[in-house]
């Protein structure tokens, strides 16, 4: 009878432990995306905007959060407090087609202009961060558009916004500035045209992976323009031997 009852116990504790597992599974809730676009196309221009809103924020005080910081990133001075994509998406594009006339008014030629905004998230961290990729592309009739590349990265569970301004000011900054030339020495040699004391100095274009960080450099930041964007992976554990927090585990 005792073994009996010891079997009993013992099923009924694996059964409550495998509901606990499964509740707990549940309860971490994801982040569910929606992309918003917006696209107007004339024979002077074209127009686009793309972008990642969260689909259940309101169910979750953290991900509203990110949504509006997102929001608020992705179209700036033209954002509005209650969040409208449309109406924001609208003005932004009044405001370029202002410098499209603006610049023809000084040109015999017929200029085809072009801005485009568009967004992708990632889920990072065993799912635990989502970040941002945003890239900013305008051409006002030049030979090359105007690229703005940029990265925000929020902790899922605060809604908090990673700032990796920390890693360049710390004692530890000249010996991650060398770890980073070195991998840029090795991967892009001589045309890599700064020193691993500027390199110091981090760009602003940083992003988490499941590993650690990746660097990404804007063109012309480090080298020609030959070299366009340039990336280079940090991981934890280097962060780690050069002495520097990791303020994301």
């Amino acid at each position: 009878m005792r073994r009996l009852r010891f079997y009993i116990l013992a099923a009924i504790m694996l059964t409550a432990g495998a509901c606990a597992e499964e509740q707990k599974s549940e309860d971490k809730t994801l982040p569910e995306f929606k992309t918003f676009e917006y696209d107007v196309t004339t024979e002077e221009y074209s127009i686009t905007v793309s972008y990642e809103q969260i689909a259940n924020a309101s169910n979750n005080e953290a991900f509203m959060l990110i949504d509006q910081k997102n929001y608020n990133y992705t179209f700036g001075e033209f954002a509005l407090d209650e969040p409208d994509p449309l109406l924001s998406a609208e003005w932004m594009m009044e405001d370029f087609l202002e410098d499209v006339h603006f610049i023809g008014s000084f040109s015999n030629e017929e200029l085809y202009c072009e801005m485009h905004l568009y967004q992708v998230a990632s889920l990072v961290r065993n799912n635990s961060v989502v970040c941002y990729d945003t890239v900013l592309e305008t051409n006002l009739g030049g030979a090359h558009p105007m690229v703005n590349h940029t990265y925000e990265c929020y902790d899922l569970a605060s809604g908090n916004i990673y700032d990796f301004s920390y890693l360049a000011d710390g004692e530890w900054s000249d010996a991650l500035g060398e770890i980073i030339y070195s991998k840029l020495k090795g991967e892009y040699g001589d045309a890599i045209k700064v020193s691993s004391a500027t390199l110091s100095r981090l760009p602003e274009a940083i992003y988490l992976t499941d590993k650690g960080i990746v660097l990404q450099y804007q063109p012309y930041e480090i080298g020609d323009a030959t070299l366009g964007s340039v990336s280079v992976e940090i991981t934890d554990k280097e962060l780690e031997e050069v002495g520097a927090p990791i303020v994301w585990e």
